[in-house]
């Protein structure tokens, strides 16, 4: 929510007479979360699986797994913008989608379909899509970063993490904050930024699995300390960097809480938050251009600023919709359709090599 926010607030910026405070600032940092989020998650979910399995059989489905969680949802996206720009060109000759190039929509709807952009190969058709790519990516060297920051010496990790926190540091070199980053020609700086955010939730939920942390950081004031920490150096522009080191240990902290938090955190509403967060992620930024254009058809003259805050206020809850329906219609069953064909082939990969081994 925090990015569809700045993003709207962008948005409704452009055809505003004056300026307003977005309603994110430094919004781009929720994406970091995400990050150092999903290596603790995937720690959490499949580090039993490789230690209980050899890595050549534990890897394939944990890649199989991943894919029918990211790629449907991303396919659909990706091809509903392609027919919908080169059929609006067809029938009158303008393209809706201005991401979408009608001479070149094949080999762009290609590179999106496996994830490409983000890597800086082809044209983005979805841009909030670069960190889906460059997660996928690291899925790769998953194997990899589980033994290294699982291994029992603590000295490995302790270095692990500071070459990692080094990482993170030239990702957004020279300066101090994520903003502007991707406009530069190294697009190894994003997969570099995921990698080693990544590798920190890692080491994020060895610490929370260890159960040595669980005595101070499942209080309700260190999780409401870190976060006035981090809003702290937000607030103050004291560079994007110094935030992003200190979501490791929010992420410990709330994963970790037993008060008051984790009550707030549990609620109805905001776990139906997360289970739609994937679709309201990925289905929002094709609307910013729609929501553009009716908002300047029905009000030509330039938005007042309080008047641009609103509308970007309200169409940033409103996307709630949409991805309640792609979340519903698409990607739940697809993901769980892919899953049921893989776990198939799976097991009739195990019968058939089990009957070899009889013979």
């Amino acid at each position: 929510m925090a990015v569809i926010a700045m993003h709207y607030s962008a948005t409704m910026q452009d055809i505003a007479s004056g300026n307003f405070p977005s309603l994110a600032p430094h919004g781009s940092l929720a994406v970091d979360v995400f990050f150092v989020l999903s290596g603790f998650i995937m720690g959490y979910t499949y580090l039993d699986s490789f230690r209980s399995q050899d890595t050549w059989t534990a890897y394939p489905k944990f890649l199989g797994k991943r894919a029918a969680r990211i790629l449907p949802l991303n396919a659909f996206v990706t091809v509903t913008l392609t027919l919908v720009a080169l059929v609006a060109f067809w029938l009158s000759g303008v393209n809706p989608v201005s991401t979408v190039r009608p001479d070149n929509a094949f080999l762009d709807l290609l590179s999106n379909l496996l994830l490409l952009p983000g890597l800086g190969i082809g044209n983005s058709l979805n841009w909030p899509a670069w960190s889906i790519s460059v997660e996928f990516a690291t899925y790769f060297i998953f194997p990899l970063l589980l033994t290294i920051v699982f291994s029992h010496g603590y000295r490995l990790l302790a270095l692990t993490c500071f070459l990692a926190v080094l990482g993170m540091y030239a990702s957004v070199w020279p300066g101090l904050n994520v903003h502007g980053m991707h406009n530069h020609p190294w697009p190894w700086r994003d997969l570099l930024r995921c990698a080693c955010e990544f590798t920190l939730g890692l080491a994020t939920f060895r610490a929370y699995a260890s159960g040595r942390a669980a005595r101070i950081f499942s209080r309700d004031d260190v999780a409401l300390a870190i976060s006035a920490a981090i809003l702290f150096v937000v607030f103050f522009n004291l560079g994007e960097l110094f935030a992003m080191v200190l979501f490791p240990a929010l992420v410990l902290a709330l994963s970790l809480n037993k008060g008051r938090i984790a009550a707030l955190l549990s609620t109805r509403f905001l776990h139906f938050l997360g289970q739609i967060s994937f679709s309201l992620y990925l289905v929002t930024d094709p609307f910013r251009g729609l929501a553009q254009s009716l908002v300047k058809m029905l009000h030509p003259v330039p938005l007042p600023p309080y008047l641009g805050m609103a509308i970007a206020a309200v169409c940033a809850v409103s996307m709630i919709i949409p991805a309640w329906f792609t979340y519903t219609l698409v990607e739940k069953p697809s993901r769980g359709a892919l899953r049921v064909l893989l776990s198939g082939r799976a097991s009739r990969r195990a019968v058939a090599a089990a009957s070899q081994g009889e013979t």
